[in-house]
């Protein structure tokens, strides 16, 4: 039968499945979707629980040393027999009762269910505020009790560093040492932490380390060009960082493989030879001296196209610049990007200006990425705009999407809070199932409408007088916005009417934990970009229950559903009581993407009748219009860089280049 991996065991990773005969494929799929739904069924979760409990009961009456006794037949019947549920029962069971002694912290039925699941390389779909973290200790120790390396990913640096600590001492009894990759950490601290049989790290870290190694090993992973790579160095496994593909736990994993799937990861150097300031500055020039709609159109995907008339007046005014601009192609492709960098990037929304740097802002996570940059001179173009030190362009090295590297695990799984209207991309892209997991205890939470403004400025002056009742009863509340500006113009107004908040961007990431912690205290407003501070749990203080909890105001949906949902997720966690609401407008980014006709007449038409329910109801199927249009283009543009790697790497494979 054909290997569905390579032959490399110093590095073990999956064949692309363009590498695998199309038989091969067919056959792997049904047996493996096969196992997992007879496997995974819920009648099969109930039972494989009630085994652990039988476990779990003899060895409570254990002591130290007999437990210690018990992690040696664990541990050995998962090196022997394998991932069955023999040795699976007793070794969640043991985990069990390890981690109450020692963490304090006895694993639900539901994260029993939810380790039984990740173990078998699925997703568990688990409502925010049941135990994520804690359940990831089930499967990760139980595979590195039986052999393989394990990598937790998470979506950033402090909630990796976090959860390693937090669950460092119940990895510790069971003899297995872990370590926290940062993304800033040297090589040599790199090369140390990824020994460890259980290490925390983000996706972006990951696949850049991954890129590293390819770049050292070439096209080929073969078994015999690694050893005679460390041969040639006298270092075992030099200048290799990770040990393979062996096994991930995905945390947030509709954010790292979905969210993060439209732009490719890429490893690059500075090219110090151009004269790129120069040429970059006249491509703004131009740029700049373009008229919209005259010389150029931007359409409802905020995509640029030259206008005929556009072309020939960049045709005349090249005339006088360099032959370099003389190049019909290179001269409006390089037009294209400066207009882009001017209408369709924005300071405080995109990126932010500190320290005379361009820094990229996550538009997932609102958060500051200052070593990443955009490539084919977009940066050095931005830079230009802010009037800042233009850096080197960049020349490509290497690069890979979330796309193709996760999908050469030899094993995957994943947890998310909001993972159903993905499910089916997951399953044809990654080939993982996606399995829901029931609460704990039953939600409490309340949706308490949604209201449609005709501006933006009618929206601000509802929310306003809606926090200022809210924090005068004494109910926390945690307001989502968009952007940084929306933000900014949001406590710039609550300052105005003099209503204590506390706020949360990209330019405050250092405070991000802290500040999203105390959310819950009384009469606490506090203003959060995106999904800042997503994996801190919010606190509420005493006698927050009696007045509902933590309340959630969307003031404006995003690319997608799913994100929205997440926000939502801050309240009424595991059973307590919290509510939320939206309070949008039709003057917001995502209803662009729309004829600006429909918005107009609607817009009139709500300015009139702002409480019709008709005209709300309207306005609501609008917005989610919009939202939807926005989903199906980036689902597009994940299918199409995904094709376009495959045949990249077709292409390639002819000139024995890496990828």
């Amino acid at each position: 039968m054909f290997s569905l991996l390579t032959s490399a065991e110093r590095y073990p990773q999956k064949l692309d499945w363009d590498e695998v005969p199309m038989l091969e494929q067919a056959w792997h799929w049904l047996a493996l979707h096969w196992s997992r739904y007879v496997r995974l069924s819920t009648r099969r979760q109930r039972r494989f629980v009630q085994r652990v409990s039988a476990y779990e009961g003899r060895f409570n009456a254990l002591d130290e040393s007999g437990l210690k006794a018990q992690l040696q037949t664990v541990r050995l019947g998962l090196r022997r027999e394998g991932i069955h549920d023999e040795q699976v029962a007793p070794a969640f069971a043991l985990i069990r009762v390890v981690s109450s002694r020692v963490l304090g912290m006895r694993h639900h039925d539901v994260q029993i269910r939810g380790g039984y699941v990740l173990i078998h390389g699925c997703i568990i779909e688990m409502d925010t505020g049941e135990g994520k973290t804690l359940t990831a200790t089930l499967a990760a120790i139980v595979m590195a009790l039986a052999g393989r390396q394990v990598q937790v990913v998470t979506v950033n640096d402090y909630l990796a560093g976090r959860d390693a600590e937090e669950m460092a001492p119940l990895y510790e009894w069971f003899g297995l040492t872990t370590a926290t990759v940062a993304e800033d950490a040297p090589r040599e601290v790199r090369e140390r932490a990824y020994r460890h049989p259980i290490v925390y790290c983000t996706g972006k870290t990951l696949v850049f380390d991954y890129l590293k190694d390819r770049l050292v090993l070439g096209q080929q992973l073969s078994q015999l060009g690694i050893r005679l790579k460390d041969f040639i160095r006298n270092r075992p496994g030099g200048e290799l960082l990770l040990p393979g593909l062996q096994f991930a736990i995905v945390d947030e994993i509709d954010s790292v493989l979905i969210d993060e799937a439209r732009t490719p990861l890429i490893i690059s150097a500075s090219d110090e030879s151009s004269r790129h300031e120069e040429y970059y500055g006249e491509a703004l020039t131009l740029a700049r001296s373009l008229l919209l709609y005259t010389d150029f159109v931007v359409d409802s995907r905020k995509r640029i196209e030259l206008t005929r008339g556009g072309r020939e007046r960049l045709a005349e005014r090249a005339q006088a610049l360099e032959p370099l601009w003389h190049n019909q192609f290179r001269r409006e492709e390089s037009v294209i990007q400066a207009l882009t960098a001017l209408h369709n990037f924005l300071r405080d929304e995109h990126y932010i200006v500190r320290d005379d740097k361009v820094m990229i802002v996550d538009e997932h996570t609102g958060r500051v990425m200052p070593d990443r940059s955009w490539e084919k001179g977009l940066h050095q173009l931005i830079e230009l705009k802010e009037g800042v030190p233009v850096t080197p362009p960049r020349v490509t090295l290497a690069k890979i999407s979330f796309q193709l590297f996760f999908r050469r695990y030899v094993g995957l799984a994943g947890m998310t809070g909001t993972g159903r209207e993905v499910a089916a991309e997951m399953g044809h892209v990654y080939d993982l199932l996606s399995v829901r997991i029931p609460p704990h205890r039953r939600s409490r939470r309340i949706r308490q409408g949604c209201r449609v403004f005709a501006t933006a400025d009618q929206k601000w002056q509802a929310l306003v007088e809606t926090l200022a009742q809210m924090q005068s009863r004494g109910q926390p509340v945690l307001v989502g916005t968009r952007t940084i500006h929306a933000a900014d113009e949001l406590a710039e107004r609550l300052t105005a009417y003099r209503i204590e908040h506390q706020l949360l961007h990209a330019n405050q990431d250092v405070e991000e934990a802290m500040i999203v912690a105390e959310a819950g205290k009384h009469g606490r407003v506090t203003i959060a970009t995106n999904m800042a501070g997503r994996g801190t749990d919010i606190k509420l203080a005493d006698g927050i229950d009696t007045l509902g909890g933590l309340h959630v105001i969307l003031t404006e949906l995003h690319d997608s559903a799913r994100v929205d949902r997440q926000l939502v997720g801050r309240c009424a966690r595991q059973g307590q009581p919290g509510s939320w609401e939206e309070i949008l407008s039709l003057e917001d980014e995502l209803l662009q993407v729309l004829p600006k006709r429909l918005l107009k007449a609607l817009s009139r038409r709500l300015q009139g009748a702002p409480d019709s329910r008709v005209l709300q109801w309207v306005a609501r199927r609008v917005y989610q219009l919009a939202q939807q249009r926005v989903e199906r283009s980036h689902k597009r543009i994940r299918r199409s860089l995904l094709r376009a790697e495959f045949q990249s790497r077709r292409s390639l494979s002819f000139t024995g280049k890496s990828e």
